[in-house]
């Protein structure tokens, strides 16, 4: 048995075919097209120096002293600059990253970032950081690193410890859960993937 189509039915056909398969939805073309969405400056601005719906205006110093850091060398390596790991402890690495790239105009990708660099863990931690093995960070240790950042900008405010224990390290240790101490690979990972707000 043999079948005839006519080539009206076969340009009907065709036509139908192509138009299922012809082009991806508008959305998703311009996501693609893009590579990474576009910062959400407005929240970025409104949520500046929030973290887990706590304000602190020493936060917002630690911010621009880490934008500052990074225009003045012209650079995108965020975990590369003391100021900026201790920003993103109080504001969480999304809405630093959101900031960042929204104040200086550069496309900061928070997942494509390099490692922390480890002379600003070894600054945190001590000297154990350099024995075998290293050594991980401690609450103290957390608690020296931001007041001692900040005594380095000659801030004028300073965070209530309660909410840099409680809001602050509190999140980080309960990401990486790792127990009350933080090692550098878990601290490292927590800045590049946890996009914490």
């Amino acid at each position: 048995m043999k079948f005839a189509i006519s080539a009206s039915a076969l340009a009907t056909l065709a036509l139908a075919v192509s138009s299922t398969s012809a082009a991806p939805a508008p959305e998703f073309a311009q996501l693609s097209a893009r590579q990474t969405p576009e910062p959400d400056c407005r929240g970025a601005a409104h949520g500046e120096g929030i973290y887990h719906n706590v304000f602190d205006t020493a936060c917002v110093n630690l911010i621009e002293t880490c934008r500052n850091d990074l225009t003045t060398a012209n650079s995108t390596d965020v975990w590369s600059f003391k100021r900026c790991v201790a920003a993103a402890t109080c504001q969480g690495t999304h809405w630093l990253i959101e900031t960042l790239e929204c104040e200086t105009g550069d496309s900061i990708p928070l997942t494509g970032q390099n490692s922390l660099d480890y002379n600003i863990y070894a600054g945190i931690v001590g000297d154990c950081a350099w024995q075998e093995g290293g050594c991980p960070m401690t609450q103290q240790n957390y608690i020296d690193f931001i007041f001692g950042t900040l005594s380095e900008i000659n801030t004028n405010t300073w965070p209530d410890v309660n909410n840099v224990i409680n809001n602050w390290w509190s999140s980080i240790k309960t990401w990486t859960a790792t127990g009350e101490t933080v090692p550098y690979l878990n601290f490292n990972d927590w800045l590049r993937f946890s996009n914490s707000q």
